[in-house]
């Protein structure tokens, strides 16, 4: 019997949220790889993410979250989002927009974003095995989730990134990562 017959073209997948519960069929990237359609980002994320990009700050979603608009069945509890530079105003200003606030960083804290719905987003300031900001901004792409242009990172480059970071839990995400790749390889 071929693989195909014994492969379900989609699963059954609920998804709990802080502010939502949802129910789909997630596709198996086995069968078919395509783009999440329906990436839940909180209102506040979404006005976060709109107002960064009104007022002109570069950032870039990297790891999981950006595996995940690619197409690969993975999960992730945060939004890992990189930014051209941290010592820019104008993300104080769209975290304002937002409804929360910005906290710049100090002494061992990490610059972050506080307040109702934004705690999911983690701001990198370290992306191992990556190129510098502005080339792995030039090759982003773009994807409109909800109402709001995205610029995430290649999976391919999401990948290389977990390479480079030599965690348990990046080397765990790896298989799925690269049976996306060789899925969407397939179907190209």
């Amino acid at each position: 019997m071929p693989w195909r017959a014994l492969t379900r073209a989609s699963t059954p997948a609920t998804s709990i949220t802080p502010f939502a519960v949802s129910n789909s069929l997630l596709k198996n990237a086995s069968v078919e790889a395509s783009a999440v359609d329906n990436f839940a980002l909180t209102p506040a994320e979404r006005r976060l993410f709109a107002a960064l990009r009104a007022r002109g700050v570069k950032f870039l979603i990297i790891g999981l979250g950006a595996a995940v608009l690619e197409g690969a069945p993975v999960a992730t509890q945060d939004i890992d989002v990189w930014f051209e530079t941290i010592d820019n105003d104008q993300i104080k200003l769209a975290a304002q927009d937002a409804g929360g606030f910005w906290v710049s960083g100090f002494g061992m804290q990490p610059p972050a974003f506080g307040g109702d719905e934004l705690s999911r987003i983690d701001v990198v300031l370290t992306a191992h095995g990556l190129k510098r900001f502005a080339d792995e901004y030039d090759a982003g792409i773009e994807r409109e989730i909800e109402g709001v242009i995205l610029t995430i990172l290649p999976l391919e480059r999401v990948i290389a990134s977990k390479r480079a970071t030599s965690r348990a839990k990046d080397a765990a995400s790896l298989p799925a990562l690269e049976a996306t790749l060789r899925a969407r390889a397939k179907t190209d």
